[in-house]
């Protein structure tokens, strides 16, 4: 059974921190390898999820979109969320993903930006809801605990 890439990129990321990082004696190079593990580490952060995360991200904006595209009278926003709601990739890549992802975002915070200007209470409060849910798929304080070890 071969290691998950989950756990080869953790245990790299350890060794690298804990292992080789002290070696060092010049500072400036032991942090440039801290931030490497780091790095790793984060690259790691469920990786596993990040495909499923980036669907869900992307059916709770379009889902916003569809709702208050009726509430909307910028015939230019109206058109881009139209364009973007009709898209559909069959291709579950996370680059492809992620390039729907962050086109709905813009379009998201454009949409913001309206409602805010209109007044819209209703329209943020559920802006703010898939905004709370993104920022959680995001988080890095998982890694304090591996950090430590």
């Amino acid at each position: 059974m071969k290691p998950e890439i989950n756990t080869a990129l953790i245990t790299l990321a350890q060794e690298l921190i804990q292992r080789f990082s002290p070696l060092l004696q010049d500072e400036y190079e032991q942090s440039r390898l801290n931030s490497w593990g780091t790095l790793l580490l984060m690259a790691s952060m469920d990786l596993d999820k990040a495909a499923d995360n980036l669907i869900e991200q992307n059916k709770l904006i379009k889902t916003f979109l569809k709702k208050y595209s009726r509430k909307i009278i910028d015939r230019v926003l109206i058109q881009e969320i139209d364009l973007l709601i009709k898209v559909k990739r069959p291709k579950y890549d996370i680059s492809a993903l992620d390039e729907l992802n962050q086109e709905l975002r813009g379009t998201l915070v454009k949409t913001q930006a309206y409602f805010e200007k209109e007044s819209n209470p209703e329209a943020l409060k559920e802006i703010w809801k898939i905004l709370r849910i993104m920022h959680s798929h995001r988080k890095v304080s998982h890694l304090l605990a591996v950090l430590k070890s």
